[in-house]
């Protein structure tokens, strides 16, 4: 299996429990400990590299992800019955044996003495036992002297060091030994951050060795020694089952023939045999294949909507321009009959009031003098434009915009009316759900343009205006 992962010349002993329970101190702290009728097994940690470093992960994940706090206490006693608890009494302090000792300092930036909240480094070793021991009584753990050794006294059936291991380990393997959640929880956090860290290292071309996550994976107090069974082993002398996870997690991070890295479909760690490799298993591949095709046919079927929305855009853009070529071809058609109308009643003017016969030429020309007199006269009338706003008397909603000719953006305004055909793209919504006669036209300035000023320069004029008008409003009175 590609996730395998045994250091077969390692080889170091914890202990486990058959079963583990949580409880509470007096202060409320909660503890993960062995259950009263729960039976140890001894284990070599090294057996099981890649499942206790996986499974540590995933807890890791859990905490990070906040998954329910159910999920992930059951994930923290199953950890415990399947590999045991810590033992951050011994890997928290730089102290060997603990037991006897005065006092015991501790390591930096280590998990316990963090939740502790010290003034210091040190802690009386007593105090500093009974952190791990809250349930303890008096004759359930104690120490006694005997030819002048310490030895640790247990009431029940646990493993014993003589000698060979420090004494704070027969209390660590006592069934009274427990440690509080929140430290195996952090330790999990940290070692999962780390390898995210890891891997975001991995993708980057860097230039000299960067130090992952230094302030919270520090492993100490690691040594060995060489034994030989069958072949030269080399024998992790471990106080803790910490410090093992360290050493796994160091050795599987730094392995030459295979990756540790994340899946990336489930999220999963995975060992991967190249840089290409980026799922756990065939089904996360094939899972994740179909989600690239629904998300591409997706992105196809997206993309013909937007290009049936921006047909349609184009078609609504067309309609509207083709109105408003309509509606200039009209304004030209009344402009056209507004001077027709005004030569007429010249001329009617001139037969009424002046004496043809004293004008030499005669009556025709005569009304073609006066004709071009009024066409001058017409076009060079002031221009009078100003800022003008449309209101809808049913959503109170109004658009203020300044225009060159008020009277014939007025004449439009009625015309668009009178045909029920929107002016401005901005009104459409509200004209086809009030309808055209819920909308009003109203005079807010006018303005003469100045001899000085051409069209361009009078428009921005007006524009400005307008703006100052709108400034005056709230933004959902406007359109």
């Amino acid at each position: 299996m590609k996730n395998e992962f045994y250091l077969k010349s390692f080889t170091s002993k914890w202990i486990k429990y058959s079963d583990y329970e949580f409880r509470k101190d007096e202060k409320g702290n909660t503890y993960i400990t062995p259950a009263e009728n729960s039976d140890y097994t001894i284990y070599d940690p090294f057996e099981k590299s890649s499942d206790i470093l996986f499974d540590l992960i995933d807890l890791g994940d859990a905490i990070l992800k906040n998954d329910d706090k159910t999920e992930i206490y059951d994930k923290l006693i199953l950890f415990a019955k399947n590999y045991g608890l810590l033992g951050l009494a011994s890997s928290s302090v730089y102290n060997r044996d603990i037991v006897g000792e005065q006092n015991v300092l501790f390591t930096q930036n280590n998990i316990v003495s963090k939740s502790l909240e010290l003034d210091g480094n040190l802690m009386n070793s007593e105090e500093y036992i009974k952190i791990f021991t809250p349930f303890a009584t008096e004759d359930d753990l104690y120490t006694r002297e005997f030819d002048g050794h310490l030895t640790v006294i247990k009431a029940e059936d646990s493993p014993k060091f003589y000698g060979k291991k420090p004494l704070i380990l027969d209390i660590v393997f006592s069934k009274f030994y427990c440690e509080r959640i929140e430290w195996i929880m952090e330790y999990a956090k940290n070692i999962s951050e780390n390898l995210n860290q890891a891997i975001v290292y991995q993708n980057e071309n860097l230039t000299e060795p960067v130090e992952i996550m230094p302030d919270k994976f520090n492993p100490h107090k690691i040594g060995f020694t060489v034994a030989m069974f069958g072949k030269p082993q080399i024998n992790w002398d471990f106080d803790s089952l910490q410090s093992t996870i360290d050493m796994i997690y160091a050795f599987a991070l730094t392995e030459e023939n295979r990756i540790l890295n994340r899946c990336s479909y489930c999220h999963k760690p995975f060992f991967a045999k190249n840089t290409r490799e980026k799922y756990c298993t065939p089904s996360c591949r094939n899972c994740a294949n179909v989600i690239k095709s629904r998300n591409k046919k997706k992105a196809l079927k997206n993309q013909d909507m937007v290009n049936t929305q921006k047909n349609d855009d184009i078609k609504t853009l067309n309609n509207q321009c083709e109105e408003q070529i309509s509606l200039d071809d009209k304004k030209s058609d009344l402009i056209e009959k507004e001077i027709k109308n005004i030569l007429e009643i010249i001329d009617k003017r001139i037969v009424e009031n002046i004496n043809i016969k004293t004008h030499k030429g005669g009556a025709d020309d005569m009304k073609n003098e006066k004709r071009k007199q009024a066409i001058y006269e017409y076009k060079e009338k002031k221009t009078t434009g100003g800022v003008y706003k449309i209101t809808n008397t049913e959503s109170k909603k109004s658009l203020i915009k300044g225009e060159i000719d008020l009277s014939s953006m007025e004449n439009r305004f009625n015309f668009s009316v009178k045909t029920n055909s929107c002016l401005n793209l901005k009104l459409r919504e509200d004209w086809n759900k009030y309808g055209a006669n819920s909308f009003t036209f109203e005079v807010l300035e006018e303005v003469e343009m100045k001899s000085e000023m051409d069209r361009r320069q009078f428009k921005k004029q007006l524009d400005e205006l307008a703006d100052k008008y709108s400034e005056k409003m709230n933004k959902d009175e406007l359109y």
